[in-house]
């Protein structure tokens, strides 16, 4: 199938709507950053006899991002969480929840499942080269998550709202963002000294959720007649 951009939204073409969360844990001198992506899909069929279809390249639009404030404890971070998954068009949606698995992630992903939250993935940022599947979800470098953002940023492909709060705070940290090279040959990615990257590996982390293939749980298509 030949693969187009999904530009303004046309009633003959089926779409599907989906969204995913990104958090990413903060410590006591770095915030937890939030953020929520909702991925158009769609597509249509030019021959409906031969089954002959164009499938359109997918958008990518932030629809919230904010930092918690400093010190709130774990659990009711998670339990903010919940709320916004209580909340529509989430709670119709079922959006998955990719959360930071690395370093204090761990015990703080336990209190995601003890909380019943569905559909909640592990995310361990590493500095390899390899992503990988894991019980908890997945093992990713921060390269390729980081990578993944300036992409479909330069393609046009991802949007962030201007009237999102910290839609600023964001812009300033991608700016921050610095490609560095280790003794072996390896690029890492990170903030400059002092500055701060939860914002971006917040909405990384929901960027490449809504990539990952999940669990068929509705067939939301709507076909023309």
């Amino acid at each position: 199938m030949d693969q187009l951009v999904l530009g303004s939204l046309d009633p003959a073409v089926f779409y599907e709507h989906t969204f995913v969360v990104g958090v990413d844990l903060g410590q006591s001198h770095d915030p937890t950053a939030i953020c929520i992506v909702e991925k158009i899909s769609g597509g249509r069929f030019q021959s409906y006899r031969d089954r002959i279809g164009i499938r359109y390249r997918p958008l990518y639009h932030v629809k919230h991002l904010e930092r918690l404030p400093l010190d709130l404890a774990y659990p009711q971070q998670v339990a903010y969480v919940a709320s916004l998954l209580r909340r529509e068009p989430l709670s119709s949606a079922e959006p998955a929840v990719y959360v930071d698995y690395t370093g204090v992630g761990r015990p703080v992903f336990d209190i995601f499942q003890q909380e019943r939250i569905p559909r909640v993935r592990g995310v361990a940022i590493t500095g390899g080269q390899e992503t990988t599947k894991t019980p908890a979800g997945w093992s990713v470098p921060k390269t390729q998550l980081v990578s993944l953002v300036q992409a479909k940023l330069h393609s046009g492909d991802l949007k962030v709202g201007k009237e999102l709060k910290d839609a600023p705070a964001l812009l300033r940290e991608l700016q921050e963002f610095r490609v560095r090279f280790t003794t072996a040959g390896n690029a890492t990615f990170g903030a400059r000294e002092g500055a701060h990257d939860d914002l971006v590996l917040a909405l990384a982390l929901a960027v490449f959720g809504a990539d990952q293939s999940e669990p068929v749980m509705s067939l939301p298509f709507r076909f023309p007649y």
